[in-house]
Parts: structure tokens; sequence; C-alpha cells
């Protein structure tokens, strides 16, 4: 059974989380994975089409804790908030107080053994706790993705072709500017729904402004909160880090990584046009030359979310992959 809770407001927003607990389990001190849901900070939810299955059922099957919260999304918010909203999350999991009012008599969270898994999008909320929240996440776990190689030409450039995948549903021009005008009231929860031809959206549209801002090279403008990407674009990508504002550097995850990470464990399709390779490589290399445990496995020939490139199923070796990734986290919990 799933149980839905509240684990931060803002203003009149309320941040949600979902609980599932492994089935029997009647007592102890459980670890918990919590789930960072994808579509690109600009939209999804916790409980939306895209939840891993397979992942919820090898977490639970394990005797783990399943979390999985909302986190405010751009815009209006920015990776700021973002990096708030983990912390509060945080917060909310380690007081004695969420045990005691929404986990069964008996059973407690182990607190020193909380993980979190970011799963495209969700890498940037993923590596976020894992250099902001307290107390920190025991492992990361990212699944092709973003936060860990923003300077690129992939997210500061202007391109002449739609974002791969998914750029040719964008609106024309005009319709996105008057979307853009409009405004985004502060929104946590905007899940992909399946529609009749078997294809999903997010009703509230938010969707599209992932691979426009992606053409225009402005989606790093939007995570920090300022418009930096033309400035950055004309610099080689070896100077652009120099470059970013101080006060906005914090928002820029990939300048902040150092030997306090956690243990991590990063999988990635070789294919990958949505959330490039260099995400996951240049985080791995990072860590490993602070000396953090980390590991890194690729797929290769797969596309965004370990698919074939043709989005029709598991690239051959993804399922391999994903199982190494609870594999590794088990070995953390228990060491």
């Amino acid at each position: 059974m799933v149980q839905t809770v509240t684990y931060s407001r803002v203003g009149s927003l309320e941040i949600k989380l979902d609980i599932e607990l492994p089935a029997h389990s009647t007592s102890g001190s459980l670890p918990a994975v919590i789930y960072a849901h994808g579509g690109g900070l600009v939209c999804g939810s916790r409980r939306d089409v895209w939840l891993p299955e397979w992942f919820r059922d090898s977490v639970l099957k394990r005797g783990f804790i399943f979390i999985s919260p909302d986190y405010r999304l751009i815009p209006p918010c920015t990776g700021f908030d973002i990096i708030e909203d983990i912390k509060a999350l945080f917060r909310f999991l380690a007081d004695p107080a969420f045990s005691a009012s929404h986990l069964p008599e008996g059973i407690t969270l182990d607190v020193s053994r909380l993980a979190i898994a970011g799963f495209s999008g969700g890498g940037y909320p993923a590596r976020a706790a894992g250099l902001y929240a307290k107390p920190r996440p025991k492992a990361v776990l990212l699944f092709f993705g973003m936060g860990g190689d923003m300077l690129t030409d992939h997210w500061v450039a202007v391109k002449d072709k739609p974002m791969p995948i998914f750029g040719d549903a964008v609106p024309p021009e005009d319709e996105m500017q008057a979307m853009l005008a409009s405004g985004f009231p502060p929104e946590s929860d905007a899940p992909f729904v399946r529609q009749p031809d078997g294809s999903s959206l997010d009703v509230g549209r938010r969707w599209h402004l992932f691979p426009y801002w992606y053409r225009k090279g402005e989606f790093l403008d939007h995570v920090v909160g300022e418009p930096v990407s033309a400035t950055l674009r004309a610099l080689p990508p070896s100077e652009r880090a120099a470059a970013v504002p101080a006060h906005l550097r914090p928002a820029v995850l990939e300048t902040q990584l150092d030997a306090t990470f956690p243990p991590t464990f990063l999988i990635h399709g070789t294919a990958d046009r949505v959330v490039l390779l260099s995400e996951s490589q240049v985080t791995y290399d990072q860590l490993k030359k602070f000396g953090v445990e980390t590991e890194i496995v690729t797929v290769p020939d797969a596309d965004h979310a370990l698919l074939t490139p043709d989005f029709t199923q598991p690239a051959d070796g993804a399922a391999e992959a994903q199982e190494k990734a609870i594999d590794f986290l088990e070995r953390v919990f228990r060491a």
C-alpha cells in the first residue's frame, strides 16, 4: 500500500512524497531508497507513467523502503529551489517523528542508510542530495542522469536542429513565447499521463520547455535563474566553469563535487542523445579523482532511458546493468 505525505510547504504549495513498505515487514529498522523522478526538471511526478516499476520492485524485494518525492519544477522555480526541497526532504525523513507518524508500529527508518536514485532529470536532485542533504545519503545511484556536465554546448549552445527524439513536438515559436509570457505557477506535481495513442504527455504542456530551451541554448539559464548561457557559449569549454558567477555556482553541481560525496553508481547508454554520456562520465572521473567509491556501467548502443534508438524496447544489457546498481546499493548498505 502506498501512503502519501506532505514533506514540505512553500507558500500554498504542498510538496509530497509516497512511501511503500516491503512486503511482510513487521518490525525493525529498515533502510530506504529515494526515487528522484525524471522530466527534464520542468515536469514529471513521483507517480507518473515513467516510474520505473522494475526499480521499485527490486528495491522492495530486497527489503528496503521505497520513497518517491516530488520537488519544485522549473519554471518559475530554479535549481536553487530544488536544492532546498531536497534538503527539506532529508530533514523530514531524519526527524524521529517521521517513523512515529508515518510507519507502522515496530518499524523505523534507518536514517544512516538512506540512498537516492536519480533517473534522467532526477539526476540533478540526486546529485544535490549528495552535496547538500543532511544527513548525507549513504549512496547515490545515477541512471542516465542530468547535472554532471551542464556547461557543455549540449546545454548552452544554440542549435539549428530540434532535440533528438523529442524536438519535433515543440509548438511554433510564437506559441512558445505566449506560453512563457503567460507564466507558470509554482508546481511540484506535473505528471506524464498516457495518451489514447499510447504516447505520454504532461497535461500542463510543461515538457515542451525542455527541448525548446535545449535548441535555444538557454536551459542552464533557467536552472541557475539568470541568463549566463550567452556568455558561456562564447568561451572555450575549459574556461566556462571559472566564468560562472560565484553566487550561481552552487546550482552548477559539477563545480561542487569533492571527497565528501557519497559512494556512487552510474549507468548510461553510449548512444544517449538526450542526456549525453559525458554527464555520467565526468561525474565518475571527478569522484575517482577525489577517491570516492564509484562505479560506472555503460550500455552499448543504448539511447536515453537505456532504450534502443527507435525507443521501442530496452537495449541489450540494460537489465543486467540495472541489477548491478541494486547490487552496489546493497553492498554499501551492508558496509
